[in-house]
């Protein structure tokens, strides 16, 4: 009976995909809810026989097929989505087909008020909803970018791949969805965006995660290569041994181990000393163990060795190693074919990669430093899949091997000089999908200790920049603003370092129509910005203003109608700042003031109680200044 029944089952959910992948390719006007509805219909009839065998093939086999069918109804989810029509009621689809009949509501005891937000959460498409219970699991203590959240989104297997599109493309689209109806939100953190989920989401994703629905399975994994109970471990490390407790249960899938920056883990003693290597033992102990691991981040540890057995986890994808003691990297990395992300940056002592890297076939993500100097081997070129590579130094022939990275979204380029414009231009020109391009002229340690830098970057002349790009930044000192700039209207960031323009050079930056983040340091030079400089009409779009000079006195005036989008201010080492700017107050959007730090003078100018200019910053609804004569942080 039950195996008949698992035949008739399947046969007919085979026949249901086939009319679904009709509807979509073809677009009748066949209902794709009536379809689902019937299959979910197939599913509450047999589950409870399908339990009922527990262990058998039979089970193996519907479940297998569950998983499949899954995936193929978060895709009809996100097609109908792009297509402007609305998602699949969850009254219909009850809750994703594979995830069995255990339910999916969201009963938070006590909390009423969340009824709506969990509605909507029930109404998400299983893509999304998986993208945001993986963002809940980061909390205050671990800020996550949209990169790095990319990244491992893309790591975990979470998102759900399209034929023809770039899976981290389709990341980014699942988060800017997500964003869009409320339930993340884009943070400036430390002057870096940061993605968090926003609070009445938070509280119904962790007390999901509590009941233990969500971290395993196929509701929050589409890979069904990996164990349902493989689970994801945090560890937040803060001077203590780390005990292994955490890997007895289940497989590990993903393991975050990060370095409590609260307690003074970054401090020059533990940079220069790194993590004991008996504090991690049984993690390096257990490294041969995991079979199954998929991302592995050692971040804000300094470690200072890292295991040959690193190259037995064969299945990883994304391996984090920010902030490390590590002097070299063992040669076994070249093991990892299925690695996609390297994330090495700021190391204290390492200085070579080791010629292992280059069989990375699959590598996608190359992050290195700004701040040290890696040397990379020859025949960079081979690894054409890599979407992103950064803190690349360059030297002799490198250029040249950027010829065949076509597929590169972000590049940054360091030790850029004249000679190399030409060559360079041809070949970014080549790189049509590039997001993000940063070219220095030194490393950024060099710039910090060298505030007069005379090193010019070249300026391109015969550089076309390839339309895609919305993230620019340009180090070291520039004669004139280069004229391509200026034809970048789908750019979108900014940052300009000891470029040392005039006034007239920055003028014509107010006319990019989508620029929405602004940073200018030591890039503008002068004692005194006047109202010309944010024209009203200008700057139409820009959220985040950040202004670093130690030539700055005063700002004098703004023009009632000008900046109609900013919403973060920040100056930085602007220490000499005496006056903010007239019309301060008519910029209604602006949330977060930040001053760091604040002349004495401004300071009791500002003052809440009897300052004669706090009704230009009364409005902000969060002020944050770095007082020099108390030495701390004040909010006003």
């Amino acid at each position: 009976m039950a195996e008949t029944s698992a035949k008739s089952f399947l046969q007919a959910l085979r026949s249901l995909i086939l009319q679904e992948d009709g509807l979509v390719c073809n677009r009748k006007s066949e209902s794709i809810e009536t379809i689902i509805h019937d299959a979910d219909n197939y599913i509450d009839q047999y589950v409870p026989e399908t339990r009922s065998q527990d262990g058998s093939d039979q089970k193996a086999q519907f479940c297998s097929e569950l998983e499949k069918i899954d995936t193929r109804l978060a895709g009809i989810s996100s097609q109908r989505s792009q297509l402007n029509m609305p998602l699949l009621p969850m009254s219909e689809a009850k809750e994703e087909i594979g995830q069995s009949s255990s339910g999916d509501g969201v009963d938070v005891v006590g909390e009423e008020s969340l009824a709506p937000f969990a509605l909507n959460y029930r109404n998400l498409p299983s893509c999304l909803r998986s993208c945001l219970l993986y963002c809940s699991l980061f909390s205050e203590n671990i800020l996550i970018s949209r990169g790095r959240l990319v990244r491992l989104l893309v790591a975990e297997g979470i998102i759900q791949e399209r034929a023809g599109e770039v899976m981290e493309n389709i990341a980014e689209e699942n988060i800017n969805q997500l964003v869009g109806q409320g339930m993340l939100r884009v943070e400036i953190k430390y002057k870096n965006e940061v993605i968090e989920v926003v609070d009445p989401y938070l509280k119904i994703c962790r007390h999901k995660l509590h009941q233990g629905k969500g971290m395993e399975g196929n509701l929050l994994f589409s890979d069904s290569n990996f164990p349902k109970s493989s689970s994801i471990v945090f560890i937040l490390y803060s001077g203590e041994t780390i005990t292994c407790s955490s890997f007895n249960d289940h497989p590990v899938r993903s393991l975050f181990v990060i370095g409590d920056i609260s307690t003074g883990l970054t401090s020059a003693d533990h940079w220069e000393e790194g993590i004991p290597d008996n504090h991690w033992t049984c993690i390096r102990k257990a490294i041969h163990n995991f079979n199954f691991l998929r991302v592995l981040e050692l971040e804000n540890l300094c470690i200072k060795s890292l295991p040959e057995e690193i190259g037995d986890l064969i299945q990883l994808r994304y391996l984090g190693l920010k902030h490390s003691a590590l002097d070299e990297i063992p040669e076994s990395i070249g093991n990892l074919q299925n690695l996609q992300t390297l994330d090495i940056r700021y190391p204290r002592s390492l200085r070579v990669l080791p010629g292992a890297v280059l069989n990375l076939l699959q590598l996608r993500h190359l992050k290195l430093s700004m701040m040290f100097k890696i040397k990379v081997p020859s025949g960079m070129g081979i690894l054409t899949n890599l979407q992103s590579l950064t803190g690349l130094y360059v030297r002799h022939g490198i250029i040249e091997e950027l010829r065949s990275l076509t597929q590169l979204r972000k590049l940054e380029l360091i030790d850029v000089s004249e000679e190399h414009g030409s060559e360079l231009s041809a070949s970014i020109m080549k790189m049509t999908g590039l997001v993000s391009l940063s070219l220095a002229t030194k490393d950024i340690i060099a710039y910090l200790l060298d505030y007069e830098n005379d090193e010019l970057l070249p300026t391109l002349e015969q550089f076309s920049p390839p339309p895609s790009i919305k993230r620019l930044h340009l180090y070291g000192r520039l004669m004139d603003l280069p004229h391509w700039v200026c034809t970048m209207e789908n750019l979108t960031m900014l940052k300009l370092v000891y470029s040392f323009l005039s006034e007239e050079a920055f003028s014509v930056l107010q006319f990019l129509p989508n620029l929405k983040y602004l940073r200018l340091w030591g890039a503008y030079e002068v004692k005194v910005i006047n109202k010309d400089f944010f024209k009203v009409g200008g700057f139409p779009k820009l959220e985040t203003l950040i202004i670093y000079s130690k030539n700055l006195l005063e700002w004098t005036e703004i023009e009632e109608g000008a900046l109609p989008s900013l919403a973060f201010l920040f100056f930085l080492y602007c220490e000499r700042l005496r006056n903010l700017p007239e019309g301060l107050q008519y910029i209604s959007m602006l949330r977060v003031l930040e001053i760091c730090p604040l002349h004495p003078d401004l300071e009791r100018r500002l003052k809440c109680d009897g300052g004669k200019d706090n009704y230009k910053i009364k409005h902000i609804p969060k002020k944050l200044f770095f007082s020099s004569f108390l030495n701390t942080w004040v909010e006003i």
